[in-house]
This record gives C-alpha cells, structure tokens and sequence, in this order.
C-alpha cells in the first residue's frame, strides 16, 4: 500500500482506535517499509514523551493557556463595553429626542389644522396649517398622512364625525379627490412630491375639526 496512505492512518493505529483490519495492513506493510517504521517509532516516542511526563507538557503549553485566557478576557469586555455604549447612546438620543422641540419637530413633523364648517352647504373648506393655506413636504420624514383628530359638535362635545378630504397644486388641479378620513383615523397620501405646495380641502357636517398632517 502507498507510504503516504499509512502515514495518514498512523495516528489511529498508534492511539488504537482503528478497526482490527486496518491496523493488520499497517502492520503489513511495516514490516517491509523502514521508513515508515521509522516514522511510526518518532511518533510513538513523541507518545511515550507525553504521557510520562504530563507535568512538563503542562508547563509549556500554560503560557498558551494565559494568552487565550486574557483574549477571551478582552472579547468579553469588548462586547460588554459596546453593549453598555449603545445603550447609553440610544437612551440620551431617546431623551433629547423627546425633550428637545427642535429635534422632535423634525424627525417627526406634524402641523395642526383647526377648520370651524359652519353649516351643512356640503361646500369644501380650506385648511390653513400654522397660518399658512398650504402644506410643503420639505423633508423626507413626512409620513405624508392626514389623521382626522375628532371634532366638535355644535353642543360643544367631542364627536366621532367623518370628513371627506381633498388636495389641490398651485395650479388648482385636484390631486388626491374626495378620500373619506374616518374619525380617529389616517389616510396616506401617496404621490405627494417633496417640496411641492399643496392645498388641503375638506368637506364635513357642521362642527370644529381638528386635522393633522404628519
């Protein structure tokens, strides 16, 4: 049998763990190869080194041992420092987010309409936000909604009231025609450009609405 093929089984036959077999053709094919005899008898010695003398291999490879320790010592603290930084950082950027106006307002923008339908003409209303007749998207944290906040009734209590809502461009032409807001809920308007004036509408049964965009 080929010499390189021996060696390779070496280790097994010399720690026992082959089958009966195997270790016949080792045998075999020592008995008529020095070289691999000789290859077989280094490895035993090296065997032999080993297990006579356990406090000697202990020593030698114990600087090993200190060096793995210490690295693991520094992977854990590592990810143990990364792990508080993060957190530190997410938490103040949390707290000055909700904190600071300024930071809020932009990262997450809303402006308040407040329209007043004074009767049932079924005539559509302008809404103004924060004075102005018009609404510009002039940043990408838009969510380019509108949510129907709830309404006052004419007897001056809260009322669940649904709006019908519109949207015109500086040339007057109806972009988004007639979308029902329920009550309490939001519509996304979709196909609203960045940095485009528009003109928000909306047609209700007499009372005081509360609209926001976000």
């Amino acid at each position: 049998m080929n010499c390189n093929i021996i060696k390779d089984l070496l280790p097994s036959y010399i720690d026992g763990i082959c089958s009966e077999d195997t270790a016949k053709i080792v045998e075999d094919h020592l008995e008529h190869c020095e070289e691999c005899k000789t290859c077989v008898n280094s490895m035993q010695r090296q065997t032999a080194y080993v297990q006579q003398n356990p406090k000697e291999v202990e020593k030698a490879i114990a600087p090993f041992k200190k060096i793995n320790k210490k690295r693991r010592i520094q992977v854990i603290t590592a990810i143990v420092m990364t792990f508080l930084m993060t957190f530190f950082i997410t938490t103040v950027g949390y707290l000055v987010y909700q904190d600071v106006g300024v930071v809020h307002d932009f990262f997450s923008p809303k402006v308040t309409a407040i329209v007043d339908v004074e009767d049932d003409s079924e005539e559509w209303q302008s809404l103004n936000f924060n004075d102005k007749n018009y609404l510009i998207y002039d940043r990408v944290f838009w969510k380019k909604s509108i949510v129907n906040a709830g309404s006052d009734s004419e007897s001056g209590n809260q009322s669940d009231r649904d709006i019908l809502l519109r949207v015109k461009d500086v040339n007057g032409k109806v972009i988004v025609d007639e979308i029902q807001v329920k009550s309490g809920k939001s519509v996304k308007l979709d196909g609203l450009k960045k940095n485009e004036k528009y003109f928000f509408e909306i047609k209700a049964p007499q009372g005081r609405y509360f609209i926001n965009a976000i």
